[in-house]
């Protein structure tokens, strides 16, 4: 049971699923209320994040920040419906949802904006503060150079599935990994798939910060008979927390514009794999690694 921020994520489990029973006791028991079933939809929204949290609770054993991350969430995305149920449950509190529409009701909008401009604040220092990673106990902060030759150096030697390279900057580095890049035929259509993952590393020295943004790409095309087809996707900003897949296709290979014996390309895919090795050498050479949304220090922390 031990990892970071294990004590923190058993509270606010145990605080959501108070507040999602809660919540579905008036719905049941509260029929005089009017608004009384919009308890049991935020109390099964609740309960289900619980039910995921508790997965991605075993799921990252070393690290359950993401499980109060997520839960915080949505108990601030169920708050306002919540406290007005409470309110009128427990509290004599008359006023309807139907009332707001009155002429004389100030607009809903006066609340509810800045409530979500707090929500999306929060929703980004959390995100960051759930994947930050402090230095090893007893490590002691390396010049910002060494560290960079460090993580450039790192897949020397060693067979790691990424690439590590200078970035524009003098503080930044890229690290990429190509998981699937195939060309087969099927059916006679010819398929292209490629697909990158991007790590973008940018070194604070002035609080010995590794701040890291996550980018995906995917690329596909086909052609044949029937007609061509396209697609792109790219996330760009995300934080991944947990992802692990592996996926096959079937065909006729081809390897520079040849036919290979060779009827499946298998490709997979774990974070894991591509952040634990740099997140290992940053920290053991007192640096912080922190995952964040946006290159904004202010905003993320």
């Amino acid at each position: 049971m031990e990892g970071k921020g294990t004590g923190l994520a058993l509270i606010v489990m145990g605080i959501t699923a108070v507040l999602a029973l809660s919540l579905i006791h008036i719905a049941w028991k509260r029929t005089d209320i009017h608004d009384h079933m919009l308890g049991a939809v935020l109390g099964i929204i609740l309960l289900g994040a619980v039910l995921a949290m508790v997965f991605l609770f075993f799921a990252m054993p070393g690290n359950r920040r993401p499980v109060v991350f997520f839960l915080t969430f949505f108990v601030l995305l169920t708050l306002p419906g919540s406290v007005f149920l409470h309110a009128r449950a427990y509290a004599g509190f008359s006023l309807n949802a139907y009332d707001l529409d009155r002429p004389d009701m100030p607009s809903p909008l006066l609340f509810l904006l800045p409530y979500i401009a707090l929500m999306a604040l929060v929703f980004i220092r959390l995100a960051s503060w759930s994947m930050t990673f402090d230095p090893e106990p007893g490590s002691r902060p390396i010049d910002m150079r060494d560290l960079r030759q460090r993580l450039q150096a790192i897949n020397d030697g060693a067979e790691f599935p990424f690439t590590v390279t200078p970035g524009k900057r003098a503080d930044e580095l890229i690290v990429d990994w190509k998981y699937a890049d195939a060309v087969w035929l099927d059916l006679l259509r010819a398929h292209k798939i490629s697909e990158l993952a991007r790590l973008t590393i940018r070194l604070d020295e002035s609080d010995h910060t590794a701040r890291v943004r996550e980018m995906q790409s995917q690329f596909g095309a086909s052609a044949g008979a029937g007609g061509a087809g396209l697609s792109f996707k790219m996330q760009w900003g995300a934080i991944t927390f947990y992802e692990t897949r592996r996926e096959t296709v079937y065909g006729i290979q081809i390897e520079n514009g040849r036919p290979v014996a060779r009827l499946g390309y298998s490709y997979g895919f774990d974070i894991r794999e591509m952040r634990d090795p740099l997140l290992k050498l940053i920290t053991a050479n007192g640096w912080t690694f922190k995952c964040v949304p946006l290159p904004i220090k202010w905003l993320t922390g």
